[in-house]
This record gives C-alpha cells, structure tokens and sequence, in this order.
C-alpha cells in the first residue's frame, strides 16, 4: 500500500499492485497534510497537518483510530514512527519536536526546544535511540528518543533551511536535503560531514531518503528531477581488484566495460575519464597555466600550484615529463588508475578530485583543492600543540571509507595526508590505490609496486610479488598514528 497526503485536506490509500485507491479518502484535518507516515506493521497511518494536530489512521478499516494529538501552536510539518510503532514523533513550525505515546496520545516528555528556525523534517534512527531533526536554522539537531535531550552540537553545513532528514539503515548516518539545492551526509560517529556535499540539483531538495542496502541515497527537488547518491561502494568485499584483460566481454557484469591499455594516448585517456563521470575542467581555468610554479613531485607526476578563472589556488598533478619522453605506458596507466579512483571517491577526510584538464597540451593533469597547510608531517612540525589523537581519528576515517568503497590506498603515510585551511586531515596520492569492479578497468602488467619502506607491512617486504591490500593500509595507518606520537616526527 502507498499513502498521500494532500493540500485538499485529505489522506488517500493506494493499492500499488492495481494503481487505484483503496476506498474513500480519509477525512478530518482542517488545514493542508503535510507529511503521513505508515507504522511498521503498516496497520496505522500518522498524518501533520497545517490544522496544528497529528491523527492515527486504521489503514485497515480506514477510519480514525484515535483523537488528534493536539499541543503544537503552529503547522505540523512532519512525523515519524519509531520501530516498534509505540512512540510517535512530531516537528512544527513552531520550532519545537515532540514525542507521543501512541496509545495514550499525549507526550511523553517536555517539547524539545533548541532549534531557533521552523522544523521542516524528523526522521527516527532504525535502532530506535535518536530522533534526527532539520530546521530553517539551516542546522540539524540529534536528540535522544526517551530522554528528549539533544546529543551534541547543531550540524552545520547547509546555508539554507533543511526540509529533509533520513537515517541510513545501520542508523550510523543522516542524509539531509536543503533549500541550498545540496544533499549532505552526516557521519554520527563524528558530527562531521561524511562526504562532500552532492550539489547537482539546481533547486532546493525536498526530500531524501537512504536505500534499503545502505549504499544508495534518493533525492528529490524542485528541479523536477529524481537522482541517486552513490554513498558506498556496495561492491562484494571478496573482489579481487580490478578487472583484466582476457575477461570474457560477453560476460553481463562486464559488456559495457572500457579496457585502458598502452595503445591509448593520453586524449585517449582523458576522453575515457571522462565519459566515466571524471570532470572536464578545462572551461574553468587556462590549460596552459603560463603562472603555474612546480612545488614538488608525487609517486609518478609533479605538483603545480595553478589557478582557476575565479582566482582560486588549485594543485595541478601532472604526469612528469620524463615519462612521456621514454613512452611510458605503465606510468601513463598508474595515473589512469590514480584519476579514476580519485573520481569515485567522496569523503570529508579524503582530498577530492575536482576535475581533470590536457594540461599544457601534453600531460594529463588531476586538479585539486591546493592544500595551503602541506601534508601532515608538515602542519605537525608547525603546530606541535595538535590534538593529535582527532588527526589520528580523521586519517582512519578517511581510510575507513576507502575500504567502505572497496578500495586500497597502498601508499599511506604522514606525506600523503594534507592538512586543509580549517586543519582536516584529508588522504591523498592514490597513485598505489585499486578499486574493484568499477566501470574502467586496466591491462595486466608485471610493474607492481609497493609504497615507502617505513610505512610498509612486513608481508610485503618479503613477498616475491607484493600486492597491497586492506591489511597492508591498516599496518600503514598504525605506523601513521604511532608517528603522531612522537613530538617532531608523524
């Protein structure tokens, strides 16, 4: 069954099998419905209403199944039942939440008061602790669902109000839509922006909400469009890295898949990035970037320090000439590889790809936010009073999510984190990095690598083919946070 509420004052039922509605509307508010919910059995239906009041719904017998909750001094914007459908909870535009006792219809706690903007949306967590809210205060709130009482400090993030919230499954996440025409992902564990905000809608998101899995986010705006968040990878754990060559193409998981190989040149390669959702760049900033000064080398290309039209400072990795004069195509694949696993990987503690340009005519280049702070070896030496312990909890963050996304850094240590303006820690240098079963995939070579010695897994030093692997980045992330110890070493 499906349910709708209306600005003609009415509650339908719909059956989604037959595309028609189940009996009559449902009658009784006297101002516009402005969110319904089903319980979890799907028995009873709760409905806000511009009327000030909540009402419960036999879906069954189609009937009011109880008095209205009255209490709220303004529009009801939005309501939620809790898991096992005993507690009900309601946002208003008098900015106050509300938790109901379902049989009773009366709160069970004081009005939940911290908010200083209208509450456009409530969501309670799956395991049933916290109630989630969104406000025209463009913050989210976290409350506890039996005491009432706010957990933590308000997220900020959105510049406009917040018309939806939604809990992700495992109740560990909160997606949130905004009159900012931004979905965000907020990580509770941190209180933190879980990855860059998504910012393809080009109005204001009216609502959101997780898939079943966990892996996916839908949203909806005023922009007429549906889209879907990739939020983690949900490929098999058990993947092997990437596809090679000699893969059956015949194969339905890998039809429509691209073979990178020596044969391409690097417009080849650039076109391929992005045809495979990598950003072209190029109509923001010179390409030449006659200004560009080298600042120091990565694991296969040099860093430049450019500028967008806007006058934004970038870095410009490039693939270093050296390589282009000896054709070397193993080196040309490894920044493939590195661009195309950048692109797919969205964090607050991992350093984004913003896009890719032909830099100078002659080398592919990864273009990124410029990292004023350096890395992290750096902004440790600079800044010796550092909470050091929050460093620690960014880095494992941001290499928790690259395994989330079934991916490996193989190269992780204190000169591949930078440190943003604000001081978060954000992974980068993915040149050792593999990601499975993605939509791109690289020709077999024998060039394999292994990162810096002292940041290295023991296995892989004595491995007559070493091959990097989630294991291999938690050992490098000890080592990361062990040095993090030491007063001027990380």
């Amino acid at each position: 069954m499906l349910v709708s509420g209306s600005f003609d004052r009415t509650i339908r039922i719909w059956d989604i099998n037959a595309g028609l509605q189940k009996g009559g509307p449902l009658l009784g508010h006297n101002g516009n419905v402005n969110s319904v919910k089903f319980s979890s059995s799907g028995n009873l239906i709760a409905s806000g209403s511009e009327d000030r009041t909540i009402r419960l719904w036999d879906s069954q017998s189609e009937a009011a199944a109880i008095g209205s909750f009255q209490g709220h001094t303004n529009w009801v914007s939005s309501v939620a039942f809790s898991p096992d459908s005993t507690l009900l909870v309601s946002g208003s535009f008098d900015e106050t939440i509300r938790i109901w006792d379902v049989k009773r219809g009366q709160t069970i706690v004081r009005p939940l008061l911290g908010h200083s903007g209208r509450v456009r949306s409530v969501a309670i967590s799956p395991d049933a602790s916290f109630i989630a809210s969104g406000s025209d205060d463009c913050s989210l709130r976290l409350w506890d669902l039996r005491s009432g009482n706010m957990i933590g400090k308000p997220y900020h993030g959105h510049t406009k109000c917040v018309n939806s919230v939604a809990f992700s499954p495992n109740s560990a996440h909160i997606a949130s839509g905004a009159s900012d025409s931004t979905v965000c992902v907020w990580d509770m564990r941190t209180g933190r922006l879980f990855t860059t905000p998504f910012e393809e809608h080009s109005d204001w998101v009216s609502s959101v909400v997780f898939s079943p899995c966990g892996t996916r986010i839908a949203s909806g705006a005023q922009d007429k469009k549906v889209m879907i968040w990739s939020v983690l990878d949900d490929t098999s754990e058990t993947s092997d890295g990437l596809a090679e060559s000699g893969t059956d193409s015949s194969s339905p998981a890998t039809a429509n898949i691209d073979l990178v190989g020596s044969h391409m040149s690097i417009r080849d390669m650039f076109s391929r990035l992005l045809r495979h959702g990598c950003r072209d760049l190029t109509p923001q900033m010179d390409s030449n970037q006659d200004t560009a000064v080298i600042r120091n080398g990565g694991g296969f290309g040099d860093i430049w320090i450019g500028k967008l039209h806007n006058g934004t400072s970038v870095a410009i990795k490039a693939w270093r000439q050296s390589f282009i004069e000896q054709c070397d195509y193993k080196a040309l694949k490894r920044a493939t590889r590195e661009v195309y696993t950048w692109s797919k990987i969205r964090h607050t503690n991992i350093h984004q790809l913003m896009g890719v340009i032909i830099f100078r005519d002659h080398y592919l280049g990864m273009v990124s936010e410029w990292m004023e702070n350096g890395n992290l070896h750096e902004y440790m030496r600079k800044n010796p009073e550092l909470d050091r312990y929050q460093m620690c909890l960014q880095v494992t963050s941001g290499l928790t999510y690259m395994h989330q996304c079934n991916a490996v850094h193989g190269d992780l240590k204190s000169l591949n984190v930078l440190v943003s303006s604000d001081g978060v820690a954000k992974l980068t240098d993915f040149g050792l990095s593999t990601m499975a079963a993605a939509s791109l995939v690289f020709s077999e070579t024998n060039n394999v690598q292994v990162g810096s010695t002292r940041w290295t897994a023991p296995e892989l030093l004595s491995a007559e083919l070493p091959k990097t692997t989630k294991m291999s980045d938690v050992y490098a992330l000890g080592m990361v946070c062990t040095r993090m110890k030491e007063e001027y070493w990380c």
